[in-house]
């Protein structure tokens, strides 16, 4: 992995600051981390979508994103990864996260490796990863993480026995960031050097060679033993149906 990896985070956090945006830079700081411990150098860029409310609006109405949202999709295309955080309102995403979605082009997120993040007042509306947010991103053929990071209140700096979740919100972080390292790194490292892949298909076409000779013995009738005289006139079945 010798070229910059390109990471983009988007946080749809209302306020500034926000506990979005913290997830996000707990993420983005994670997922750096583990993506240059082999010396990879990491590029990270943030977007806080809330800045950009009123350019969605128009894009939505217009469908021609302004100069400004024109960059941000620039970006997005660009990202070799994106962590996509966003509060949780009324079971399911703020609207802002669900309008840029809606504003960008659905062939923008087709493979796109996606980490999903997504804060609360409450554990109780940790489920809306999982029903409201993730099939999102399976219908936009996204690439997502396996593992989806939740947030509540409590998570950030909970002192208090039985505040936070039972696996502290910076395991989960690890965790989720890891697997988005793992990710890039099999995607990144699926193309053989030109010697490798010559090497490669050399090996494919004896390996084909062997096959088809195989196949040619496999295909030949196999020796049939000698009939008593009695059933001289026996015709195998395989004989009086067509091969296909």
């Amino acid at each position: 992995m010798t070229d910059t990896i390109r990471l983009l985070a988007l946080s749809a956090g209302l306020s500034t600051p926000s506990s979005t945006r913290m997830l996000a830079d707990q993420l983005t700081r994670e997922a750096s981390a583990a993506l240059g411990a082999d010396g990879s150098a990491v590029e990270v860029t943030t977007i806080e979508l809330r800045e950009y409310a009123h350019d969605l609006t128009d894009a939505l109405l217009t469908r021609f994103p302004s100069e400004r949202l024109s960059m941000v999709i620039e970006q997005v295309r660009a990202a070799d990864a994106v962590v996509a955080v966003t509060p949780i309102f009324n079971v399911g995403p703020a609207g802002l996260f669900k309008t840029f979605f809606d504003a960008l082009d659905i062939e923008l997120w087709k493979e796109k490796p996606v980490l999903v993040g997504a804060t609360a007042g409450t554990a109780r509306h940790s489920l809306a990863i999982d029903y409201a947010i993730r099939p999102m991103f399976g219908y936009l053929k996204a690439d997502l993480v396996p593992t989806s990071v939740f947030a509540a209140s409590a998570d950030f700096g909970a002192d208090t026995e039985g505040q936070a979740d039972v696996q502290p919100l910076a395991v989960r972080v690890r965790r989720a960031a890891g697997e988005l390292a793992t990710m890039l790194r099999a995607r990144r490292g699926s193309a053989l050097p030109a010697d490798g892949a010559a090497a490669e298909a050399s090996a494919a076409d004896g390996s084909a060679e062997t096959q088809d000779v195989e196949d040619a013995s496999a295909d030949a009738a196999p020796a049939r033993p000698a009939l008593d005289p009695e059933f001289a006139d026996f015709v195998p079945m395989d004989d009086l149906l067509p091969r296909r």
